[in-house]
């Protein structure tokens, strides 16, 4: 093989090394297509770089190379590893991310002192099952493959700290147990490892509009006999047995018949799922249009963008309207790899006893069912086992003591059935809420029943004309009604239950009436049934300009779908309601709350009052405060999670409205306004009126713009006693509800609001930390005149764990007696050096928010523990400060100060491996976290709260 220049030089390096016995190589950035064989000759090599090159393949001669610790090899072409990896085997640090490789030797087993594993961005679909033989590994980095499953053996890395897998096709009960943490991976796999067994089974979903058939054609598919159906109400499931005529495999796919009202559609998008074949039924005797063909299809699809739907026409017949429909426009707007069919079925047999096209259906649910991720995967057999023994008690409903100790029947340890249940919650097989005290001890085994009692509620005429208001007596009686066939009726001591169940999917609220005494007879607004129009106290309460010392900010959360075409969240304004309602203007007198189906005003004390209507499909929020940038980046986020969370085909691109003092519509993207200020273009024209607007000017509205808030310039001296100041005047007024901050000027309430903004920020940057374990802790010196803080090289510090809800210490909510989360722990100079960034943004964000969390006085927190703990933040600050010096600042670790918050959310360099270090060394003392409990918010992150705080969540 002829070889180039970048080959010879490559060659003299070899050869300059191997006179000089150097220990390291440097060959990075040689565009080399080759590697030399002379490579091999370096036996005293520890460490190669070999980065952004373009080999695709290394010569057998690297494993002579015995000595080596540090192997660097991304950003090459590589497929393959060579065999003779496997005698590398004082190998430490193998960084082999943003290749191609497919598969890894099996003989990386042998790479016993291996301690770090990069194989990020390549294209594996398995491990080898000899990974489990690195014993000594630390980190294994497996973002943005193509794997399905882990080998069982990853179980047995006792010292494996770090596991990323991100961006890979994981089988759903792993996903899950993924998004649990580290310890409920290794717990999956060790279930599987002891049996597991192929699964082929999924869902089955009819949708379509009020009597189009969808259960006549499920009892078609079931083979029962024909018989007419009254109205479905909610949901019914039914298995269905098919048979793949290839394989001979039997598939079940659980067959879920959505009632087609329009009041139920947003109750079904909790339902649906991508791993399913969808069956879109129409009637055509009814027209396209009355059937909502398309409809059905964006609500599918803007749920689940992956979904597989068949369109199926009912209701034939000689003397039958013939199936009329545009094929191609339906596959011109969602595309042939989503709607993959047209049938046609008549569900009634005929004389001759047959039902015409069922058989042709059939075939084609069992050719997508198999392509399914869900169908074939494999699972533990515990978790197999369990789920059926669950289907055959043919309960709605067990205790979750019931649930366990069927678990401990199928030899499930505590930890595997507590994994099973939640991993089984997530995947919605069943409903289970382990943190909500009042639904704790109770696991609903059929969602369907759960969904038609909703559906009761959603029809009751009563609680419609009362605009969603609903007394607990009134649902007490439709769950309970007598002329409802029995099987309908269900258990007072339920009741309770499903109304919390309610509030858990975002229908419903328990609302705050001072008229009602005590909680004999409690009321709730089901959010989907309020007024369509404005209320009249709307104009006293929202004013059209910001008050004195007030600034205002509006954005706009545009919904679009994939090709950018503007798309309506069905449903999605109900929803913000509940999740909103903690800052409803009628949080302590519901009659004095301003919502209506299309708009909200919200209010949270220092941080403002904010407007959000829904204008068309947009979303568009005011705010009035005298630091509107934390309100509005907070409901702005709420709305593009909620969005992209739960309407997985849809996107929310975040605007801002056009300057034009005369009235215009047109809107400009925040993300492009950045993108162009970068570029030196300071003014963009309206796509609307077509005048040229200042982008600086435009991105005064955006927080997301604005400079991020240094805890460096924030958390000094003048403006700790100034904190101090406002804590003495919430104390006089803490018993109030709202109104508590009125007494504070714009000034003191911007500095919270900033407060509040650089504590989210520092939650926010380690949110998959928090997988592991607690952020907030606070250090101080055992021995105060032992510890030089320019010299001490190892010292014995007391750590003390704070709660991530109150922003408080443990022995401040525990009382004086309390111990727990208290430790004393050796640490050396090194690893303090390398946390104190962290340490420095932590002690220092906490001091900011410490004066408003301890000003509560149902906390109780007296003035000398607040001092005590005060003092205890500023020497960690010092300690910190004297240890590594002034030089460095926080902005080094988060951002230097003029990066926007847009760009701090994508380019933060927090060292989340200083954390995990110390979650494995606080998790030798203490698995327990002192007590602390890991819940879960509604954007699906963790935090680590104090036991009193657990109902929150």
């Amino acid at each position: 093989m002829a070889h180039d220049r970048a080959y010879f030089k490559a060659e003299k390096e070899i050869e300059k090394a191997r006179c000089s016995g150097t220990r390291e190589l440097d060959l990075s950035d040689m565009e080399l297509t080759q590697l030399p064989q002379s490579i091999g000759q370096l036996k005293q090599l520890k460490w190669l770089l070999l980065y952004n090159n373009q080999l695709t393949i290394l010569p057998e001669t690297i494993g002579q190379l015995v000595q080596l610790q540090s192997l660097v090899l991304y950003g090459n072409q590589l497929k393959i590893l060579p065999e003779s990896i496997r005698k590398l085997t004082q190998l430490k640090w193998l960084r082999v991310y943003n290749n191609q490789l497919t598969s890894l030797p099996e003989g990386i087993g042998q790479l016993t002192q291996l301690h770090a594993l990069h194989l990020e961005h390549n294209q594996l679909t398995e491990l080898p099952e000899s990974i489990g033989e690195l014993r000594q590994l630390q980190e294994l980095h497996l973002t943005e493959n193509q794997c399905i499953d882990l080998p069982s053996s990853i179980s047995q890395l006792d010292h494996l700290e770090i596991l990323e897998l991100n961006g890979n096709y994981l089988n759903p009960e792993l996903s899950e147990a993924y998004k649990q943490g580290l310890d409920s991976v290794k717990a999956y796999l060790r279930a599987k490892a002891e049996a597991h067994i192929i699964l082929n089974e999924a869902k089955l979903i009819l949708v379509g509009e009020g009597e189009v058939g969808k259960t006549c054609l499920v009892d078609a598919l079931l083979g029962n006999e024909w018989q007419e159906h009254d109205s479905t109400h909610g949901i019914e499931i039914n298995p269905i047995q098919f048979l793949n005529p290839k394989t001979k495999t039997e598939i079940t796919l659980n067959g879920w018949d959505f009632s087609g009202q329009r009041v139920y559609r947003s109750t079904h998008q909790l339902f649906f799922s991508a791993p399913a074949v969808y069956l879109v039924v129409w009637k055509p005797r009814e027209g396209l249009q009355q059937g909502y063909v398309k409809e059905w299809i964006k609500l599918i699809k803007h749920r689940e963008p992956e979904a597989k739907i068949l369109v199926v026409a009912t209701h034939g017949g000689p003397q039958q309207r013939q199936p009329d429909i545009d094929r191609q426009e339906l596959w011109d707007l969602f595309g042939k790899e989503t709607v993959l069919d047209f049938l046609f079925v008549d569900s009634k047999p005929d004389e001759q006893d047959k039902r015409r096209g069922i058989d042709e259906l059939k075939l084609a649910i069992v050719r997508i069912a198999s392509t399914l991720p869900e169908v074939g995967r494999t699972v533990p057999k515990s978790f197999a086992d369990v789920r059926q023994a669950l289907k055959d008690r043919a309960v709605p409903y067990l205790p979750l003591k019931e649930v366990l100790d069927i678990c401990h029947e199928h030899k499930m340890n505590d930890e595997v059935a507590n994994l099973f249940i939640t991993i089984s919650h997530r995947l919605g097989h069943f409903t289970h809420y382990q943190h909500d005290p009042t639904l704790r001890d109770i696991v609903i085994l059929k969602p369907d029943w759960l969904a038609t009692a909703i559906s009761y509620v959603l029809d009751d005429e009563q609680t419609r004309k009362a605009h969603g208001l609903v007394k607990f007596s009134r649902l007490t009686e439709l769950w309970n009604n007598p002329t409802r066939p029995e099987k309908t009726h269900y258990p007072a001591t339920l009741h309770a239950i499903f109304l919390r169940l309610m509030g858990r999917f975002d229908l419903s609220y328990r609302v705050a009436d001072p008229t009602l005494r005590g909680e004999v007879d409690p009321q709730s607004l089901i959010a989907q049934l309020v007024p369509d129009n404005r209320p009249d106290s709307f104009a006293g309460e929202w004013l059209s300009c910001p008050s004195a010392g007030e600034l205002q900010q509006t954005q706009i959360c545009r919904i679009v779908d994939e090709k950018g075409n503007s798309a309506s969240a069905e449903g999605l304004f109900y929803q913000l309601i509940v999740r909103l309602h903690k800052y409803s203007l009628g949080r302590v007198n519901y009659h004095e709350s301003i919502h209506w189906q299309r708009g909200l005003v919200l209010d949270d004390d220092y941080n403002g009052r904010a407007l959000l209507e829904h204008k068309g499909n947009d979303v568009h929020i005011t705010v009035h405060a005298p630091y509107p940038e934390r309100f509005l980046a907070m409901l702005t986020e709420e709305v593009k999670y909620l969005v992209e969370s739960f309407w997985e085909g849809l996107r929310c691109d975040i605007m801002v409205p056009c300057l034009n003092p005369e009235p215009c519509i047109g809107l400009f993207e925040v993300r492009k306004l950045i993108e162009n200020k970068k570029r030196g273009r300071p003014e963009q024209p309206c796509s609307v009126c077509n005048e040229w607007q200042n982008i600086d000017s435009l991105l005064l509205n955006a927080p997301a713009a604005q400079p991020v808030i240094t805890v460096d310039a924030l958390a000094n001296k003048v403006v700790l006693e100034k904190l101090d100041s406002v804590r003495n005047i919430l104390i006089q007024h803490n018993e109030e509800t709202m109104g508590r901050f009125d007494n504070l000027d714009a000034t003191d309430k911007e500095l919270l609001s900033k407060a509040d903004a650089s504590f989210n920020n520092l939650i926010h940057a380690f949110t998959d930390e928090a997988k592991e374990g607690p952020r907030l802790f606070s250090l101080m010196p055992v021995d105060l005149s032992n510890v030089n803080p320019r010299k001490w090289k190892s010292a014995t510090f007391r750590l003390t764990l704070w709660c991530e809800h109150s922003q408080l210490p443990l022995p401040a909510l525990n009382g004086k007696e309390g111990k727990e989360g208290v430790y004393e722990i050796e640490l050396e100079r090194e690893w303090f050096k390398k946390a104190a960034p962290y340490l420095k943004l932590m002690t220092s964000t906490l001091s900011l928010v410490l004066p408003v969390a301890s000003s509560a006085i149902k906390l109780g927190l007296d003035d000398t523990t607040y001092k005590a703990i005060e003092e205890q933040l500023d020497f960690c600050k010092s300690a910190i400060d004297a240890t590594i010096g002034e030089v460095t600042k926080i902005g080094e670790f988060i951002g230097t100060p003029d990066k926007t918050m847009l760009e701090h959310g994508i380019a933060i360099s927090a060292d989340g491996a200083t954390l995990r270090k110390f979650h494995a060394l606080l998790k030798a003392k203490d698995p327990g976290f002192g007590g602390l409990i890991r819940v879960m918010n509604k954007h699906q992150e963790f935090l680590w709260v104090h036991p009193q705080f657990e109902g929150e969540y």
